[in-house]
């Protein structure tokens, strides 16, 4: 099929982060550079969800739906544990795809789907939208080019707050698994994932090989998986990278990562397209801007996809999957006991994990290595 001037685009989950798809759609759509020509998810639309959708062909059904519009390109933004099974329908139905992270929820999918995307020559673009951001491409630039020297190690260090009402949003919220199917809907698997794919890309940028994962998960909330993580994660031929992350927190801040190398260091604030550079004693802040990933995809939809001439093609994720992989197959998360949290009606936070988190990164060390009460050492 030719790759049209005007592409046709079919959004697969319009609730949760699939709202804010949707109104990125319906801009473009608005402006004549896309035609929203389609709209899955699981449940009918009501209200104002019923406008925002009329006119389009709705369908409760995403295969039924894909084999309705026969779209250009399917943005997939429903659960996590069904992307791989959607983005291969819709690959085999024409279209390329923007999918949200984490792309799949193992390795198998992952390859699997990458073979699809070779055999149907289909773009696959996955939505870690930090790749998009000039800023993030300036620093990766420039470690490539060694202007931090050797990189002797890289953090991610994340400190958000998340309350009831996040774990209440679905079945699979703050779930390993749901009968039987992996979710990984973890700390670091999902809100921080982005955080943990930009580490991997700094630390180890030509790595498709293995990957070592060392973790200590707890949970402060009565969920399966962690909301509060450290991890120690070791690319084959890369640097090491140390991950201390909550969505416990009292006070937030701006997740980061943070680069060290023999001749300097990157602190990079992906969510908001700025980082700061040390090198030689002289600091300089970059500040920039970010393509938005559905452009990106349009812009190169006659460009040859085994090229990966994408921000964030699905084969350079294949790290980030193998940390989720190794994550999920990893120890249980461990409740920090009662006395070492603050618990409201509303939301649970832990007493001084501000400074723990950035303490970790800083250091390069686990919770285990901090003296904390809560913490103790798990091995995966």
């Amino acid at each position: 099929m030719a790759d049209p001037v005007v592409p046709r685009v079919a959004l697969i989950g319009m609730r949760g982060h699939g709202r804010v798809h949707l109104g990125d759609l319906l801009d473009r759509d608005r402006d004549g550079r896309l035609v929203l020509c389609g709209v899955a998810d699981v449940r009918e639309p009501v209200g104002p969800e019923a406008d925002l959708v009329a006119g389009r062909v709705f369908d409760t059904d995403a295969a039924r739906l894909l084999n309705r519009v026969r779209p250009d390109i399917a943005v997939i933004a429903a659960p996590s544990h069904v992307h791989a099974a959607l983005a291969e329908q819709a690959m085999l139905h024409g279209a390329h795809i923007l999918v949200e992270k984490p792309p799949v929820t193992s390795l198998a999918e992952h390859d699997r789907l990458l073979d699809v995307a070779e055999r149907t020559r289909r773009h696959c673009q996955v939505g870690f939208q930090a790749f998009g951001s000039t800023v993030v491409q300036e620093v990766l630039r420039r470690s490539r080019s060694g202007e931090f020297g050797e990189l002797r190690r890289v953090s991610v260090v994340g400190c958000w707050s998340r309350g009831v009402d996040y774990y209440a949003r679905s079945d699979w919220a703050g779930r390993r698994m749901v009968g039987g199917v992996v979710v990984a809907d973890g700390a670091l698997t999902n809100p921080f994932a982005h955080g943990v794919a930009l580490a991997l890309r700094l630390a180890a940028p030509e790595s498709t090989g293995p990957v070592r994962v060392h973790t200590e998960p707890y949970h402060a909330y009565p969920i399966d998986s962690d909301d509060t993580m450290s991890a120690r994660i070791e690319p084959a031929g890369g640097a090491p990278i140390t991950a201390a992350v909550t969505l416990c927190a009292e006070r937030e801040f701006e997740p980061y990562v943070r680069v060290f190398g023999t001749a300097g260091q990157a602190t990079v604030w992906y969510t908001q397209d700025r980082a700061r550079i040390g090198i030689s004693g002289r600091t300089a802040e970059l500040t920039g801007h970010r393509v938005a990933l559905i452009d990106d995809l349009i812009a190169n939809l006659s460009e040859d996809p085994a090229g990966d001439v994408l921000c964030s093609p699905l084969r350079d994720t294949r790290s980030s999957t193998a940390v989720l992989a190794a994550i999920v197959a990893g120890p249980t998360a461990k409740p920090i006991p009662l006395p070492h949290l603050r618990i409201t009606p509303t939301a649970r936070t832990i007493p001084g994990i501000e400074d723990t988190v950035v303490a970790a990164g800083e250091r390069g060390v686990l919770f285990s290595d901090l003296d904390l009460p809560w913490a103790a050492k798990e091995c995966s």
